[in-house]
């Protein structure tokens, strides 16, 4: 703009062209800056709309690994996904998730941990028959928290979650069960 004015000045005939550079108010930088773009707002999930069990495997054969309370990639691990997402499927993160684990056979089950955003938890608990216990974990980043349990012998366990939007239903929309049977 300075320049543009300057121009000005020196087209003026010799009598008028008495204008300086300190006569021209300086603009606030703000003006004279160019306007940057605003850089995108992440996609912000909505309020949770549905917190759903994903794909269970509900019989498995028994764990033969040695130390149950742990991660070996055993048979009888099993992962249970939990997704927590807003009215568009978009994954939210944070929903408080309670797990309450019946154990309703003749034998101990093993929470080994929860699983958040690739992170694992360690539990490493064991749960008698007839004995129920509650987990609290959250959803992660991705919308998801899992939870791994084990068995060493034939057994079975029942499982009622619930979050802030109410109990959780697997995909199937069944009551959740788990049975370990023999080899």
């Amino acid at each position: 703009m300075r320049h543009l004015i300057l121009t000005a000045a020196l087209l003026l005939p010799m009598a008028s062209a008495q204008i300086s550079i300190s006569d021209i108010p300086a603009l606030p930088l703000s003006v004279v800056a160019q306007p940057q773009p605003t850089p995108a707002a992440p996609v912000q999930a909505g309020p949770v709309a549905k917190v759903e069990i994903q794909d269970v495997e509900i019989t498995s054969p028994v764990s033969t690994g040695q130390t149950p309370t742990v991660a070996s990639d055993d048979v009888g691990e099993v992962m249970i996904p939990v997704l927590a997402t807003d009215k568009d499927g978009n994954p939210v993160a944070g929903v408080a998730v309670t797990w309450e684990v019946k154990n309703t056979g003749k034998a101990p089950i093993y929470v080994i941990s929860s699983l958040m955003d690739g992170k694992a938890t360690s539990v490493a608990a064991t749960i008698a028959p007839d004995e129920t216990v509650k987990y609290e974990t959250m959803t992660g980043a991705n919308g998801q928290v899992t939870l791994l349990l084990n068995a060493t012998a034939s057994t079975a366990a029942a499982l009622k979650l619930t979050a802030s939007t109410g109990e959780i239903k697997n995909l199937r929309d069944a009551p959740q069960t788990i049975d370990w049977i023999g080899q």
